[in-house]
């Protein structure tokens, strides 16, 4: 068993579509056959809050921003508490399909002020060491929702919507430890670019 010296935490980011959940699938998988101690999250949970807000996914709009935004905050503090501070306490690496980034960059895009959510997620959730944002156009992740998936779009996933989110999440360039990659690339491309930054940050950490 590969042991670091203390617990890494690791989220990737991005629009929708644009592979999150396959790159952290592949870099779990990756890091497990490397002998590490690796837990894989994704928020949304499947908690009480994190199952009202993927009903909001398929019934549309049914809090204001501002709710949306707390139901975040309410599902975070559960993961944080349950699941992920208790990993990173037993030097596990956490690697987030998701965080705190995701409710700045889509709640930002309702019109709430994005230091005022990051400050308040601060307040408990601990900082990642690695922020690894997934940028691609976003007619390239609604196509590869309705075309790959052959899923239909929820009211999250509108190319207006998508513009205002991928904006803000690039404006997270000067954030601590955050690496934005080129999301267009093929599967097995994305993930080499992954594997590459985070074996830098474990080699740092050791």
């Amino acid at each position: 068993m590969a042991d670091l010296k203390r617990g890494v935490l690791i989220t990737i980011e991005g629009i929708d579509g644009v592979g999150k959940t396959t790159q952290t699938k592949l870099l779990t998988e990756y890091l497990r056959e490397k002998d590490y101690r690796v837990v894989q999250l994704r928020e949304p949970t499947d908690g009480f809050w994190g199952k009202k807000i993927k009903n909001l996914t398929k019934h549309g709009r049914t809090a204001s921003p501002k709710e949306e935004c707390q139901w975040f905050l309410n599902d975070r503090k559960e993961d944080v508490e349950k699941n992920i501070n208790p990993a990173l306490s037993q030097g596990k690496i956490v690697i987030m399909d998701r965080y705190y980034y995701s409710t700045i960059a889509y709640q930002g895009a309702l019109g709430l002020n994005t230091e005022k959510i990051r400050e308040e997620n601060e307040k408990f959730a601990p900082k990642p060491d690695m922020v690894i944002i997934l940028d691609a156009p976003p007619k390239v992740g609604l196509d590869r929702i309705t075309d790959k998936r052959k899923e239909e779009l929820n009211y999250f996933e509108t190319l207006e919507y998508q513009e205002k989110v991928r904006a803000l999440f690039l404006s997270m360039k000067n954030y601590d430890n955050v690496r934005i990659l080129d999301g267009s690339k093929n599967v097995e491309e994305i993930q080499g670019d992954i594997r590459r930054v985070v074996e830098e940050l474990i080699n740092i950490i050791g």
